[in-house]
């Protein structure tokens, strides 16, 4: 118990991620049990958040570089032959109000696996900035407000609607990923978004007990 804990610990003080080699040393077991427990604790991460007030909404893949990739490979990390089919398309959405941000992997970055999510997520009352992209097309039903900043004309800010905050959010979690974990399968990609969400929704305030409130809850 000793040590879920301190993994814990150490799982929530590392702002970028920590390494399941990293940690197997610091709790003094094998890589394949310090993995095991990481992921049993970004299981307890995951949450079901609904955001309101301005929310930012961006789209960002998350991936390697295709020097030396095989062509199934590359195909196997997306079927589509548009897009960076070598990369896996990442939904992110942050409250201004609070700063809590959901990030969700996509099949596919369209309209038709970008709207439920969105509709699922955010609080209808609330005023949703994105840009032009076309899956975003058709939103403005559902919720106060939709304002749309047209990149390709360098419109990035409309008066106090912008998305700096997602944009800045991505770049840390691209930094997380590259830096730390090096290559994540697609498979697991989701629970280390939930990591990374996590961390940034709680900081260090309570997120300890939090935290084991959730896993037991799940148990």
């Amino acid at each position: 118990m000793s040590k879920w804990f301190y993994a814990i610990s150490q799982i929530l003080a590392a702002k970028k991620g920590i390494s399941s080699l990293q940690l197997a040393r610091s709790i003094n077991v094998n890589r394949n049990t310090a993995w095991y427990l990481q992921h049993r604790i970004r299981k307890a991460m995951k949450e079901d958040l609904i955001l309101k007030g301005i929310v930012e909404i961006d789209e960002t893949y998350v991936g390697g570089s295709t020097t030396n990739m095989k062509q199934s490979y590359k195909k196997k990390r997306n079927p589509f032959k548009s897009g960076m089919v070598h990369k896996s398309p990442v939904l992110g959405m942050i409250s201004r109000e609070n700063k809590q941000v959901k990030l969700q992997v996509l099949s596919h970055a369209d309209g038709k696996n970008i709207k439920p999510i969105v509709r699922a997520t955010i609080e209808s009352a609330s005023k949703i900035v994105t840009d032009g992209f076309g899956g975003y097309f058709g939103l403005k039903e559902d919720f106060k407000t939709h304002v749309v900043l047209n990149h390709q004309k360098r419109i990035l800010k409309k008066g106090e609607f912008h998305q700096s905050t997602i944009e800045g959010f991505f770049t840390m979690v691209k930094r997380a990923v590259f830096g730390q974990y090096h290559h994540i399968s697609r498979e697991h990609l989701q629970s280390y978004l939930d990591e990374i969400a996590f961390k940034s929704n709680y900081g260090n305030i309570n997120s300890f007990d939090l935290l084991l409130r959730l896993g037991c809850a799940r148990c």
